[in-house]
């Protein structure tokens, strides 16, 4: 399967952050305000490469920016936790990627490393309650002598909790608004939870120049039909009838989206697989075993014919079609 179907929140999180204008306004509105005052928002690059551990790139997600801090360059490292849950070690892991854009950025001339200002996003479904300061969970140091706290290395993160619990307002531009949104609405813990969430989103989107409606649309349902096992697609779009009424050119054009997402791969595996797990989505449980396996054994005609109505198609239009 392609990159969407294995790694959806990283790819949505690049994508909305990768966006000057949205990583601006995040950290106009997020960034503490003596942090604001020092920090130059109008030189924001973006560097592409990632610092997160192979094996935790399912569930963390990064952005490293530089910018002018007080005059001298600097960097703004963004640490996005995708769990539900929270992981209580996340504060070492951030270490280690500072240390490791420290290795990388260190000057051998001046033998200097920049600043850098470490952000945590979260969105799960608990309040975060680990602890932001690193000095705080070494154990006994309040005991400790002066000299020898010396020893210990010492920073602590800014977190942006953005779980349902929080209620945290999110403010910003429309954009910036949606994405969040979409985040909260794709951790949530109830279908009703689930429902509430997505009116958000689709009530921002409304909002947006309509040039901009088409694309968030597309990406946002995109996004949560990969992120939600137990949403449909008919949940998604009964929800977008309520809130955006008379858009069905764009389902039109996200059906066609779905459908070229199942044919990136060009392979008759990677076709059967997309439709298989759309379907899913659309009649959970009555898409047996024995329906898949069918699926999965039928010429390329009927293949080609379920993946262009993927959207449209019955179970029992299907049924029939299989026998």
């Amino acid at each position: 399967m392609n990159e969407l179907v294995h790694n959806p929140h990283d790819l949505f999180f690049k994508r909305i952050f990768s966006d000057i204008r949205i990583a601006r306004d995040f950290l106009w509105n997020y960034l503490p305000q003596e942090a604001v005052e020092i920090v130059d928002l109008d030189y924001l690059i973006p560097e592409n490469n990632s610092h997160v551990d192979e094996n935790l790139r399912e569930s963390l997600s990064d952005m490293l920016y530089k910018t002018k801090i007080n005059g001298q360059d600097g960097y703004i490292y963004i640490l996005m936790e995708h769990k539900s849950y929270i992981e209580g070690k996340v504060i070492f892991q951030l270490l280690r990627y500072i240390t490791s854009i420290w290795e990388e950025k260190y000057d051998p001339k001046t033998k200097k490393v920049p600043i850098i200002i470490p952000i945590v996003i979260y969105h799960g479904r608990e309040v975060w309650n680990v602890e932001t300061n690193l000095s705080n969970m070494v154990q006994g140091i309040e005991d400790l002598p002066d000299e020898l706290k010396t020893y210990l290395p010492t920073y602590r993160y800014e977190i942006c909790d953005f779980s349902i619990k929080k209620k945290k307002r999110i403010i910003g531009l429309t954009t910036t608004k949606v994405a969040l949104e979409a985040m909260r609405a794709g951790t949530a813990m109830t279908k009703e939870e689930f429902k509430e969430r997505l009116a958000r989103v689709f009530e921002y989107i409304k909002q947006l120049p309509e040039e901009e409606v088409h694309e968030w649309f597309e990406g946002c349902m995109i996004y949560l039909l990969n992120v939600r096992e137990d949403v449909t697609i008919e949940e998604i779009l009964k929800v977008q009838k309520e809130i955006m009424p008379g858009r069905g050119e764009i389902v039109m054009t996200i059906a066609e989206k779905l459908r070229n997402e199942g044919k990136l791969e060009g392979e008759r595996e990677g076709k059967l697989e997309f439709a298989i797990r759309i379907l899913s989505k659309r009649f959970g449980n009555q898409l047996t075993e024995e329906i898949k396996n069918k699926i999965r054994k039928a010429d390329e005609k009927t293949i080609d014919y379920i993946g262009d109505n993927l959207l449209e198609i019955t179970i029992e239009e299907l049924k029939e079609l299989l026998k």
